[in-house]
């Protein structure tokens, strides 16, 4: 591997949307415009700039087609451009009701490489929190989503689920979805913004896609369930599989201490501290350990070595990790 590569901290993007509210800024500390509501921060994504070391002021998508996978890994030598995106996002209000294309519609419908396929997991939730998730038994075809689109009533064909803070909710493209008001997620996604609304609760001023939304929507996907994994003990840590599908693996590590890792030569590691203070390292030539404070997120090159430390005796350091297959 190229003495080049260390681990890249990456700035966020922040996004005010009219659902968002004031976590993003409260909590990590994003800048937006004063009081405005502020609802996504892009935190990895083919746009992010780095802003550490000699890469500082590249851009994620500039070093993928340069250096391929000696930096992102032979996994990512099948796709096209950066193929992840990690994100904060804070819902003050309902999201729309929505679906993603897959790949190849994406390809069709909006000349993209890639559909939508995302995970959330749930950070925090109000008491009675609920998220509208795939379809019910009730849904039985897309002329019958087509008409209660045109009437405003495709609620009631769509599962209500409950959520709490920690629960997993994996999105394959093409279900029908809405993250609801009092909750905050960490999403991961592909590299992709391709939205269908369906429904947006009354509001007006943003456009409905009935057409290409129905030509997305799976009907097989139906009554899916939210999980909670539970950790595993791991060498220096306890270490939560979240999800695994053809585009991407996530998992959360709790480090009481220090431990140590290696990205393998398949793909990079996205890392974001969920809670505590943290310190990263790597034997990387002339790179200074650095701070991984909450909400800080770094590309970890493939192949490299690095260890994560907790600088809070009193807490765990909480880490949330994707990566390729």
């Amino acid at each position: 591997m190229s003495e080049l590569f260390y681990p890249l901290r990456l700035e966020p993007y922040v996004k005010e949307v009219v659902w968002g509210g004031r976590w993003l800024a409260d909590e990590l500390g994003r800048v937006g415009p004063k009081d405005a509501p502020l609802g996504e921060s892009w935190e990895a994504y083919s746009d992010s700039t780095v802003t550490n070391g000699p890469l500082a002021g590249r851009k994620l998508g500039q070093l993928f087609e340069e250096y391929g996978a000696k930096l992102v890994g032979s996994s990512a030598e099948a796709y096209p451009k950066f193929p992840l995106l990690v994100k904060f996002i804070d819902a003050r209000e309902n999201l729309s009701i929505q679906v993603h294309p897959n790949n190849a519609l994406a390809q069709k419908l909006e000349n993209s490489p890639f559909g939508k396929t995302e995970f959330w997991y749930i950070i925090q939730a109000g008491p009675e929190a609920a998220i509208c998730y795939s379809l019910n038994d009730e849904a039985t075809s897309r002329e019958q989503l087509g008409q209660a689109i045109q009437n405003q009533d495709i609620v009631r064909f769509l599962q209500t689920s409950p959520v709490k803070a920690g629960d997993v909710v994996f999105i394959p493209a093409g279900t029908v979805h809405a993250l609801t008001k009092g909750i905050v997620v960490y999403e991961l996604q592909q590299d992709s913004d391709i939205t269908y609304r369906l429904y947006d609760w009354g509001r007006t001023g943003r456009e409905i896609h009935i057409e290409k939304g129905l030509q997305a929507v799976n009907l097989d996907y139906r009554n899916l369930p939210i999980t909670h994994p539970a950790p595993v003990a791991a060498e220096g840590y306890e270490r939560t599989r979240l999800v695994e599908c053809e585009y991407f693996i996530s998992e959360v590590w709790q480090i009481s201490q220090a431990a140590n890792f290696q990205a393998t030569a398949k793909s990079f590691v996205l890392l974001t501290n969920l809670a505590g203070a943290g310190q990263i390292t790597s034997p990387t030539q002339d790179f200074t350990p650095q701070a991984l404070d909450k909400g800080d997120t770094v590309l970890i090159p493939a192949g490299l070595a690095y260890t994560l430390t907790n600088r809070d005796s009193t807490n765990q350091l909480e880490i949330i990790t994707g990566w390729l297959v």
